[in-house]
């Protein structure tokens, strides 16, 4: 018998390595930036570049982890990954950084759909919720590696030598970790008996629908829900600096106070979705989300910012790990397939957010564009009263 505590541990030090391989890269971008002499659309492009990588990634990813295996699919794109990550400080010209930042986001991408259906078929053998949990093992990695940065950055080394020391020792951890990720296989052989309960008629009904149907409902909550995530991320230390005057210290540590509420109420979301029921927790996170960016949007102060950071970062946490985990279990397909419809729409969404909300605020300013967003997080409730009640109740409470 496959020991499956070892392979939760496994699945949770993927989803640590993957936050902080990335987290490592960030601080490189103005580096970047100076070295190349690129203005702000030219940032902007590269940054394209690996979202367009990551798009294109989602419709074969799901499906190759279904058809192969999902752990051999994190094996094989880890491997990749480790060292796509390092390429693009080193680029020489625009073109080809251009090409190394398509490259991180196909093969991040390919990553984060392999560990995901990964963790959803733990999460199967385990019988309760662990998503929330990998999620919050992928913010921890965030912040070891943008740490391990800062520290690198701030003592006499050079900073060339970061990258490629930090992919180096990731890489090789990879490659020790992944070897005791659970097989497919096993999810396979432990899932095949058959149900013995008795249906209800209506629930089969709307399970016969076709899948992207019944996973549409998710899909707009992932949406909305990534939206916000987006919107907070790129503008809400704008906010503060330009609305509230904060100066870019006091930004920086609103952002910060946003994470720490993100990572702790992730690595605290599976006890929640167990106590309280995945309906609950979705409602309760839109609720929280809105109520946060509300707070932003209408705060005298950045202090007050500070606090609709926090809440806002505690309702957008757990979002998208819930609605993965609740549509694996409502369909009963392999994780793969899930993963890359749901995630497709939520990246779509992180890349859509920001550049919609900045047009807003260019047009009507950015306290009307925060109010904005609030609204449409509050969605997330008539999306699940009009069409995930039923679909939640098939999934269960976690």
């Amino acid at each position: 018998m496959h020991d499956y505590t070892k392979a939760h541990n496994r699945v949770r030090a993927i989803f640590f390595l993957h936050g902080a391989a990335f987290s490592s890269w960030v601080p490189h971008i103005p580096l970047v930036q100076e070295r190349l002499d690129l203005g702000h659309n030219d940032l902007g492009g590269i940054l394209l570049a690996a979202a367009i990588g990551v798009l294109a990634v989602m419709p074969i990813a799901g499906r190759l982890a279904d058809r192969f295996g999902s752990e051999r699919v994190v094996r094989y794109s880890g491997l990749f990954y480790f060292v796509a990550v390092g390429l693009p400080a080193f680029m020489p010209s625009y073109l080809s950084i251009t090409i190394a930042m398509f490259a991180l986001g196909f093969s991040g991408a390919f990553l984060d759909v392999a560990m995901n259906a990964n963790g959803l078929n733990v999460e199967r053998l385990r019988g309760r919720s662990i998503m929330s949990g990998l999620h919050g093992f992928w913010s921890l990695g965030g912040f070891a590696g943008a740490g391990i940065a800062a520290a690198w950055f701030a003592l006499p080394i050079p900073i060339a030598a970061h990258l490629p020391t930090v992919l180096s020792i990731f890489l090789v951890a990879h490659v020790i970790v992944q070897a005791g990720l659970v097989p497919d296989a096993a999810v396979h052989a432990q899932t095949s008996q058959p149900d013995i309960q008795q249906p209800n008629p209506s629930t089969q009904n709307l399970k016969r629908r076709p899948l992207i149907v019944f996973l549409l409902p998710f899909g707009v909550c992932a949406f909305i829900g990534q939206f916000g995530e987006g919107v907070i991320t790129d503008w809400a230390t704008v906010f503060m600096n330009s609305e509230l005057s904060s100066g870019p210290t006091m930004a920086a540590v609103g952002f910060a106070i946003y994470s720490c509420a993100m990572a702790a109420t992730r690595l605290s979301g599976d006890m929640l979705v167990m106590k309280f029921g995945r309906a609950q927790v979705l409602l309760a996170s839109s609720c929280l989300a809105s109520l946060g960016t509300f707070i932003i949007a209408l705060s005298p102060h950045f202090v007050v910012a500070w606090i609709g950071c926090a809440i806002a970062g505690m309702g957008l946490a757990v979002i998208l790990p819930l609605l993965l985990s609740a549509a694996s279990k409502a369909t009963g397909k392999g994780g793969g397939t899930v993963v890359s419809i749901i995630a497709a729409t939520g990246y779509s969404a992180i890349m859509a957010g920001p550049p919609i909300i900045g047009a807003i605020g260019e047009l009507f300013g950015l306290v009307n564009a925060f109010i904005v967003t609030a609204s449409f997080l509050s969605l997330i409730i008539p999306v699940y009263l009009l069409t995930m009640r039923r679909r939640l109740q098939i999934a269960g409470n976690g």
